[in-house]
């Protein structure tokens, strides 16, 4: 194999071609003043390493290193190129060489499982939680009585299930609280809301003036018993039902 050096360009024209050590270049160097150009045509050998001119500017070094894209040479001229070789990895020294077995580490899968059972308790309590957040649904019926506690800004629900007719929620407030009761449907819409009950309520009912109470004709189903504090203050009190599908 002819080393990569400068070399007569067998393109012709006098001048030199880059030959890589394996193909001819597309960098050359032009003929000096009144050279002689070889006939045309002519393939000329690569000889001996030719040094380029003074102030010639060289092309950079042969494909392999940073920066260099070897000429694609034409048909005529292709030269086939050696197979291609796998790159050599270097690999770290085995252990297994000085007899010493390699354990697989433990501390990720505890760490894992440990995660898991954070995650499973944390589920636990979340349910526990929002048990109390989110009630059961309770089969009413006539006479039915709850205790309630409204924090300040705050609500106290209640999911209950009733049948068709009458259905009255009496809501009365302790030490002044003002209670305003509202009754929405299985969809979450509100269809009944009262703050103060009317004279005709306090005849029939009883109750303070500033006490709730909703008269309502329904289809059975399940309902939510919302109670707030008038502007937002917080209070207790009972709820109950003294007509249910009356």
């Amino acid at each position: 194999m002819v080393e990569p050096g400068w070399y007569d360009d067998p393109d012709g024209g006098g001048g030199r071609r880059w030959w890589d050590g394996v193909r001819w270049s597309e960098h050359t160097i032009p003929p000096p003043p009144g050279a002689i150009p070889p006939p045309p045509g002519a393939i000329l050998p690569p000889p001996g390493a030719i040094p380029p001119p003074p102030g010639a500017v060289l092309p950079p070094p042969p494909p392999g290193a940073p920066g260099v894209t070897a000429r694609q040479p034409a048909a005529e001229e292709a030269v086939p190129g050696p197979a291609p070789v796998a790159p050599m990895v270097a690999r770290p020294p085995s252990h297994a060489r000085s007899g010493a077995r390699r354990r697989v580490p433990r501390v990720g899968l505890l760490s894992l499982l440990g995660v898991v059972l954070l995650v499973a308790v944390g589920g636990v309590v979340i349910a526990l939680m929002g048990g109390e957040d989110e009630p059961g649904v309770d089969l009413i019926s006539s006479g039915e009585q709850r205790e309630y506690v409204v924090d300040e800004d705050g609500q106290w629900e209640l999911v209950i299930e009733v049948p068709e007719g009458l259905l009255v929620i009496d809501v009365r407030g302790e030490g002044g609280f003002d209670p305003v009761a509202a009754l929405t449907d299985d969809s979450g819409r509100e269809i009944d809301r009262n703050d103060d009950r009317s004279m005709e309520q306090l005849e029939q009912y009883g109750g303070g003036a500033f006490d709730s109470l909703i008269e309502r004709q329904v289809p059975a189903g399940t309902y939510r018993v919302v109670i707030t504090g008038f502007a937002g203050q917080g209070g207790a009190g009972q709820v109950s039902f003294p007509v249910v599908g009356g």
